[in-house]
């Protein structure tokens, strides 16, 4: 069989009976009989994790389209004798894995020769078992929760030892792989322990409530009209971790502000502690347990009423541990968003030591110098970088929480948070490189993008909206970055898109009745997308444009300006732009007379109105809404955070008004990172607190050069 360029050796290979088996680990174990310099190549469909000498050593990979894998090349550490990679394949549809066949392809290299490949020698393979299979999903867009069943002798097979949670297994080759480079440098890691304990105190369990909450993947797993989400159906699962931590109560809680050296917990006793900020990464700690013990890791990003609610984002921010007397050194499999995390002992008796985060956050430095003197303003900068490395370890995400999904519209500001911060586009190459591998998106109407990738749209659904921002994006990377030749390989998928968008024009140029998910912002304003939305035409316009600025395509330009032109006619009301019309019985449509803050910011982004154009409207913009928004216009309903929000802020900082710009950026963001150390989806809590676009305020607080 031909080989590809990234493997001498090594065929992808999965035990043939397992291939779609759902939430299975697989572990590859080799010997290094050499001392010299080795170096591991590795792709697959699941996520691995490296250990060296038992040492937890790197993860990956780093994630590509349909049908396309990235290969990572690491080189191992000097003298290193014993390599085990351990592959967790979860075959579901999701937004942050692709569903696919599970493989691994991997090889070890030393002085220029072959020492371990899949397919070939040098490598011993194990189904693993110390994870608990039969669990369920942690939220909707992400699959399966961290439960283990551990002794302390659950790792020894990393060193070759046996293991009763380690049985041999054979595998079989696979269909070859369409394999690209990683793209990006390897992570680093850096470790962050908890520092004080909040809280301790007691509970009960077994209390059983009224009714469980239950978020929507238990409630929706392979109902069609939710696109077949996949998993365990509750009748299957072994552990159901969010049903139990319903049942406990507190029985005594005490607050406290110790800093945290080690904890020690027995039966019904809980600790809560806090990191710093908000970290992103995988759960570690030291356990000592003086008898078997049943070990529980609540986490969040804030405390609600005093305590971590698992449950608050449609999470199961939870991992349970049943464990033997003995050691261990434990790390989750998956990463996690928090800042404060509960450890509950229900029985026997633990003692957690370096309780922390191994960060997963981006692997390029910041160079950026901040040389702000207001505290409140460099506190923000400190929450905007913050967030920007928790939300680009591979991918630009919307937040390393709920999702790590890859948003288009996010990637837009992300990706200009990163040109600022690094210096450069690396993690916003492989992004935008995803949306251009496959032929055709699965599920997806031909021409339309996916609303986030790479991610499984099994229910067909789309937002028409971010296909539109990801043009936009296109066009500021040529202004940004250049590369030409990268901007034109995409010309016959974002053609492909204007064909798409011409079905719904109307007879004006208007797209009317648009399919999907019709998104304008987390606000009033998305009740307001139908039949015809006109900041979902002001964006087509500034579309138009974008493809010009592309392409060479003036008859676009020309189109954006008459529809400009309709816009301004039918939506400005000569106070506000109004946000959509209806059709009536008489089959025309119809003002609603509705506004919102968010339809005016479109209206002034995409050009469609300007300062100059617009005096009157630019005037009670500036003065009378922003974050102290004064109750002169009740009837214009308010912004959320994305994306009006930053809008408004973008275009104070295109219009010159910099002192009142920094003044604003306080006002919207310093209670965020005085609270978490990271910047939120929402004004409120009510979701994500560290969400990537929200990194774009650091372009706004360094002055332009």
């Amino acid at each position: 069989m031909a080989q590809t360029p990234f493997f001498d050796l090594a065929l992808p290979v999965w035990p043939g009976d397992a291939l779609r088996e759902k939430n299975c680990t697989l572990g590859l174990y080799a010997t290094l009989s050499s001392s010299a310099p080795a170096t591991l190549r590795i792709a697959t469909a699941g996520v691995y994790r490296v250990f060296v000498d038992g040492m937890f050593f790197t993860h990956g990979p780093a994630r590509c389209a349909h049908d396309y894998y990235r290969v990572d090349e690491v080189t191992l550490p000097s003298a290193a004798t014993h390599v085990a990679i351990e592959v967790t394949h979860y075959a579901v549809n999701s937004f942050c894995y692709l569903q696919a066949d599970g493989f691994v392809q991997a090889e070890i290299l030393s002085d220029g020769q072959v020492t371990a490949a899949t397919g070939g020698d040098g490598f011993a393979y194990l189904r693993l078992n110390s994870r608990v299979q039969k669990v369920q999903r942690y939220s909707y867009q992400r699959p399966f929760v961290d439960a283990w069943r551990l002794a302390p002798s659950y790792a020894d097979w990393r060193i070759g030892q046996p293991c009763r949670y380690a049985l041999p297994i054979a595998t079989d080759p696979t269909t070859p792989k369409q394999l690209v480079p990683r793209g990006i440098p390897p992570y680093t890691f850096p470790d962050t322990y908890a520092t004080h304990r909040v809280a301790v105190g007691t509970l009960t369990d077994g209390v059983i409530p009224a009714t469980y909450r239950k978020d929507r993947s238990l409630v929706r797993l392979y109902d069609p009209d939710s696109g077949m989400l996949e998993g365990f159906p509750e009748s299957e699962l072994e552990w159901h971790l969010s049903d139990t931590v319903q049942e406990w109560q507190n029985t005594a809680y005490t607050a406290t502000d110790d800093t945290v050296g080690e904890v020690s917990l027995t039966a019904h006793e809980w600790a809560l502690l806090s990191l710093p900020t908000e970290k992103t990464g995988f759960i570690t700690a030291h356990l000592h347990c003086t008898e078997p013990t049943s070990l529980w890791l609540l986490f969040d990003e804030v405390l609600t009423d005093g305590d971590v609610d698992p449950l608050r984002m449609d999470c199961c921010n939870a991992l349970r541990l049943e464990l033997e007397a003995g050691d261990y050194d434990f790390i989750s499999t998956e990463p996690y968003g928090f800042r404060y995390l509960k450890a509950v002992c229900l029985q026997g008796g633990v003692t957690l030591r370096r309780i922390g985060v191994k960060e997963l956050i981006c692997p390029l430095p910041v160079t950026a110098a901040c040389t702000e003197d207001d505290p409140a303003l460099r506190r923000i900068y400190d929450a905007a970088v913050e967030t920007f490395l928790q939300n680009s370890a591979d991918l630009f995400m919307d937040c390393p929480t709920r999702e790590r999904a890859g948003w288009l519209c996010d990637s837009f500001f992300t990706a200009r948070t990163e040109q600022l911060l690094t210096g450069g586009n690396t993690i916003e190459h492989n992004f935008l490189e995803n949306y251009l591998l496959p032929d055709r998106f699965p599920h997806l109407p031909d021409g339309m993008v996916p609303m986030c990738y790479p991610a499984d749209h099994s229910d067909g659904n789309f937002i028409p909206n971010w296909a539109m921002w990801l043009v936009l994006e296109l066009e500021d990377r040529l202004h940004r970055v250049g590369d030409v030749a990268f901007i034109h390989r995409f010309r016959p998928r974002v053609y492909a898109l204007l064909d798409w968008f011409a079905q719904y024009e109307n007879a004006d140029g208007l797209l009317e009745r648009l399919p999907g998910w019709v998104f304008v912002e987390w606000s009033k304003a998305n009740d307001l997308v139908q039949d015809i939305n006109f900041p979902s035409n002001m964006l087509y316009a500034r579309m138009l444009e974008a493809v010009d600025a592309l392409y060479g395509d003036p008859a676009l330009s020309q189109k954006a300006a008459q529809l400009k032109n309709t816009i301004r006619q039918r939506s400005y009301d000569g106070t506000f732009f109004v946000d959509n019309e209806v059709y009536g019985t008489d089959g025309l449509p119809h003002s609603t007379g509705e506004h919102t803050e968010t339809c005016q910011y479109y209206a002034f982004f995409t050009g469609v109105a300007t300062p100059r154009t617009h005096p009157d409207l630019w005037e009670r913009l500036t003065t009378a809404f922003g974050p102290h928004r004064k109750d002169a216009y009740p009837h214009v309903h308010p912004s959320n955070a994305f994306i009006g929000n930053y809008l408004r802020l973008m275009l104070l900082e295109q219009e010159g008004h910099r002192t009142q710009l920094r003044e604003e950026i306080k006002g919207y963001f310093d209670y965020m990172a005085k609270r978490t150390g990271t910047l939120w989806e929402h004004v409120g809590t009510t979701a994500s607190c560290n969400h990537g676009f929200a990194s774009y305020v650091a372009c706004l607080i360094l002055p332009k050069p």
